[in-house]
């Protein structure tokens, strides 16, 4: 048996293995090189047997040999993968179970059974050029390229991607050579193996089926303060890399707005558990502040793409003003465009934050310990300390003013994004009824701000106009009136509530 340690990135771009080879000569690299066809069978029975016990069945063949291969159960982690796998030659191109060992099964796997109902289920076909390096500290790094295919049926899905694997040594020498092919490739982390991809393919899953991602980031009381960050760090990237995800998929702003405010919530945690951090660890928080206000306009986009919609809901009464409807296209046609983004997600910079937060994760974690009963009771103090700061932030103004105005409701939108944060990373630690019962008129007062801030950029695109329509202001006026009237009541009983963090689960 090995273990795999890899580190897999997509690739975005032409020429890859011409600009790796010019890299490592650039730099006096020692390397061999070879390149290889390599067709694979993946297989499972009919009822996924295999991937219901997270194992993976391949055969691969590259010219006359043939191998066997079964991975059992491993980690993803902001792109690293590491998975047991066991390997075996083979005369014919159908698996073989019994060869593997025995301890791999699980109690309630036949392995003859098992054996008789394998079918295949996809292929993967791709040339893989290999560059074997060591660098100067006798680290030895496989690096390969694969470009080909994966076929399902009549699916198919592009293989284009890259994986480092530790062959000797200390896996920050995987780290080193990424943060060097960042230099001169587009890439981003590759979260699901071929086999995964691959299994997409021959069964999509219904969107309604997908596993939800966690609520609250901590939620086991029993965590210490310390841990409790660390395991926040493999959420929050797992998180920020899926939006990624999601964001080049279907290419919303809704879907970016998910990576902004996935970037805000890991920065948000270092500020949280900042007494706990060292001035190295704190230095990513800096990064993380780049990229969040690089893409702080992402909110008004959504706000101008909603208002320039035709099912949008205002749309009917912005026609009155074919004027505002183009003065509001232009604004929305100031935006970056999708190509500037997808450039900006396979930086450089922005892959070299996310192996940092990689890399502080796997330290922290070499560290982490069980918690003490004290450690247990820190965690739930801590907690409460910072969730009733938060939202004494905002509550003393909110408390003291009856009727707040447009403005004044727009300027507390940052405090209650801010303690939405707070409750993210900290509220699972409490009482699910009384938190989600307290957060509901909150939740309100922030959907109701955002349909304020639409309404207000009608407002400022109006008094841009030579002759706003009379009745489009009047209009407008109105339905500012309404929403604060309704925020008012949202905001009385969002104040109104029992702290739910001061009673015990």
């Amino acid at each position: 048996m090995t273990t795999e340690i890899e580190l897999k990135y997509l690739v975005l771009g032409d020429n890859t293995a011409e600009k790796i080879s010019k890299l490592f000569h650039r730099d006096n690299m020692q390397f061999s090189y070879q390149e290889r066809q390599l067709n694979n069978r993946y297989f499972d029975t009919p009822d996924l047997n295999l991937r219901q016990h997270d194992m993976g069945l391949r055969v691969r063949r590259s010219q006359a040999h043939i191998e066997q291969t079964i991975k059992t159960a491993g980690q993803v982690v902001g792109g690293l993968h590491s998975r047991p796998e066991y390997n075996v030659d083979i005369a014919t191109e159908q698996p073989d179970l019994s060869l593997f060992p025995d301890e791999i099964w699980q109690p309630e796997q036949s392995v003859n059974r098992l054996q008789d109902d394998l079918i295949t289920l996809f292929s993967t076909n791709f040339k893989r050029c290999t560059w074997l390096i060591t660098d100067t500290n006798d680290n030895v790094i496989e690096l390969a390229y694969d470009q080909g295919e994966i076929v399902s049926g009549e699916q198919q899905e592009v293989i284009d991607e890259i994986e480092l694997e530790l062959v000797q040594g200390d896996k920050s020498a995987l780290f080193n050579l990424s943060s060097l092919l960042f230099e001169v490739l587009s890439l981003r982390p590759g979260l699901k193996s071929k086999a995964a991809r691959g299994y997409a393919l021959w069964r999509p899953k219904p969107e309604a089926e997908q596993k939800p991602q966690q609520s609250y980031i901590c939620d086991t009381r029993t965590d210490s303060i310390a841990n409790a960050f660390t395991s926040g760090l493999s959420i929050g990237l797992t998180r920020l890399q899926h939006s990624i995800e999601g964001y080049l998929t279907r290419a919303t702003f809704v879907e970016l707005a998910e990576i902004k405010d996935n970037l805000a919530l890991i920065r948000h945690g270092f500020w949280l558990f900042e007494r706990y951090l060292t001035a190295d660890e704190l230095a990513i928080r800096a990064e993380l502040s780049h990229f969040v206000h690089l893409l702080t306009w992402v909110d008004n986009a959504i706000h101008l793409q909603e208002l320039t919609n035709k099912t949008g809901n205002y749309r009917k009464k912005l026609d009155f003003s074919k004027q505002l409807i183009e003065q509001l296209k232009i604004e929305k046609r100031r935006f970056p465009n999708h190509d500037d983004i997808c450039e900006l997600l396979h930086s450089g910079r922005f892959n070299q934050l996310q192996l940092a937060i990689l890399q502080l994760y796997l330290s922290r974690q070499q560290n982490m310990v069980s918690a003490t009963p004290l450690d247990n009771d820190d965690l739930v103090k801590f907690a409460q300390d910072k969730i009733q700061f938060s939202l004494s932030e905002m509550s003393s103004e909110m408390k003291n003013t009856e009727s707040l105005t447009c403005q004044q409701y727009i300027a507390q939108s940052k405090r209650l994004y801010r303690s939405s944060l707070t409750g993210t990373w900290l509220a699972g630690l409490f009482d699910n009824d009384l938190r989600d019962k307290f957060r509901r008129p909150w939740l309100d007062l922030q959907q109701g701000i955002s349909e304020l801030q639409s309404l207000w950029i009608i407002h400022q695109q109006l008094d841009k106009l030579d002759q706003a329509p009379k009745r489009l202001v009047q209009w407008q006026h109105s339905k500012v009136e309404g929403l604060l009237l309704a925020l008012d009541n949202s905001k009385a009983s969002a104040i109104s509530m029992p702290p739910y963090w001061l009673e015990l689960r």
